[in-house]
């Protein structure tokens, strides 16, 4: 449990007529969206010649970097299953008690929560009951993914906290999904759809010579990546274990011992001079992972170093997009990293599992069932990655499935297709742009 302590962190003094903002995230996906708007945000108030916001946050790393004065690290905070967020239910209730006053003892104009709705939506609650009378903006506001296969879900929808919460406590919902809008609709909620972030951010920034530098891996002409087919060429396989501690714990050691056995049945393979069925010997195959924080990086390490995976390259996530654009495949857990594939264009599999007793209660206590369990399944409505859940995420089966992918062009062209249709159902223009314009609508002068 957290110790709280009696001193906060002081905003930085601002120019004149600067305001003040707060934004709440609860873990390192949210973390990252919040820090894109942030960016977003000062470059337009520099354009219109308006002194920057000052900017207080409980997020990490790349908050800090757009300019926020922290109050809390979010990096080892998330937790996965009732049982895991139960037992640091009084840490959260600690964080959630020092935000709030916090925001009430510096009254910024402008409280910004991002994903994470039982945190943020207990903060909303706090904070007006505190008499916080600023504006509070809901960004990536929660949805229900039930509404997307389930008929039924918008009467049900209509009576849930989640919607009826923001409505009570707040002055805009930004949504980046086009999903639940009907019941934003019906509720009367502030909202705007503006289309997903990543549209325009999943593009990468390293010449091939510049991210050889980076790696180590001897880049040429031509790949598998995108549509391609197996040529000489490094071949790269991402993989993407968690951006939570718990996730890493429980995913990376059957993704890595997975990996691991391509990379044997591999190094066989080019030893006997390549595919029996081409002429053409293999390429080198090297597994590439980024780490999302630094507390992450000992558990990435300690499942690999477990499973035997020597020859493991790890990357600052900032040059994920750079890997996914050279990556023949991707090995992901599931969330903004499918996302990110779908974006990006490049074959992926969703691997993803918790221990055991989780998994029973999510089964039989919390009746959890889905169609689906990936964003890009989800919002198609049809199985365009693979899902190996649970059961599924071992070693054997996930090394069949991405040498499915690798392999098996017409496999890897079916995906591709479906991932253009995706684009072009989740994109808007500008998003971010957009994004920031609401905020800056909301805020004084």
């Amino acid at each position: 449990m957290e110790e709280m302590r009696d001193t906060v962190p002081r905003p930085v003094p601002a120019k004149a007529g600067a305001p003040s903002i707060f934004v709440s995230t609860g873990e390192l996906s949210g973390e990252m969206h919040a820090a894109h708007l942030i960016e977003a945000l000062q470059r337009l108030r520099a354009e219109l010649g308006l002194p920057l916001a000052r900017v207080g946050a409980n997020g990490s790393a790349r908050l800090k970097a757009a300019g926020a004065t922290l109050l809390h690290d979010v990096a080892t905070w998330s937790e996965l299953g009732i049982v895991h967020n139960l037992l640091k239910a009084q840490h959260f209730h600690n964080v959630i008690t020092r935000t709030a006053r916090f925001i009430l003892r510096t009254r910024p104009e402008m409280v910004v929560l991002v994903d994470n709705r039982v945190l943020n939506l207990n903060l909303a609650k706090m904070l007006r009951l505190g008499g916080y009378s600023g504006r509070i903006v809901y960004y990536v506001a929660p949805v229900r993914w039930e509404s997307l296969y389930d008929p039924n879900e918008l009467e049900r929808s209509l009576k849930n906290s989640r919607f009826l919460d923001q409505k009570k406590h707040c002055d805009l919902s930004i949504l980046i999904y086009p999903v639940s809008l009907s019941t934003y609709e019906e509720l009367k909620i502030p909202y705007a759809y503006i289309g997903h972030p990543l549209c325009e951010l999943a593009r990468p920034k390293l010449s091939d010579s510049e991210f050889s530098a980076l790696t180590g891996i001897e880049l040429a002409p031509g790949g598998i990546s995108g549509r391609g087919a197996l040529e000489q060429r490094p071949v790269i396989v991402g993989a993407l274990p968690g951006s939570r501690v718990r996730e890493v714990e429980w995913i990376a050691p059957s993704m890595f011992r997975a990996l691991k056995l391509i990379q044997d049945g591999w190094d066989e393979d080019r030893s006997e001079g390549g595919i029996p069925e081409s002429s053409a010997p293999l390429p080198p195959l090297h597994v590439v992972t980024p780490v999302a924080h630094p507390e992450l990086k000992s558990g990435v390490l300690r499942a690999a170093r477990q499973a035997g995976l020597e020859r493991l390259t790890l990357i600052d996530p900032e040059h994920t997009y750079d890997l996914m654009s050279r990556a023949s495949v991707m090995l992901v857990k599931s969330g903004t990293g499918l996302h990110e594939c779908a974006l990006m264009g490049v074959p992926a599999a969703m691997c993803y599992r918790v221990p055991a007793y989780l998994a029973w209660i999510l089964r039989h206590v919390q009746k959890f069932s889905m169609p689906f369990y990936s964003f890009p399944n989800l919002l198609a409505g049809r199985a365009i990655v693979p899902e190996l859940i649970q059961e599924d995420c071992n070693p054997l089966r996930i090394a069949e499935t991405l040498g499915s992918l690798l392999f098996e062009d017409s496999e890897r062209e079916a995906m591709l297709s479906a991932f253009d249709e995706l684009r072009l159902s989740i994109c808007k223009p500008e998003p971010l742009r957009t994004g920031a314009k609401l905020l800056q609508e909301l805020l004084p002068g």
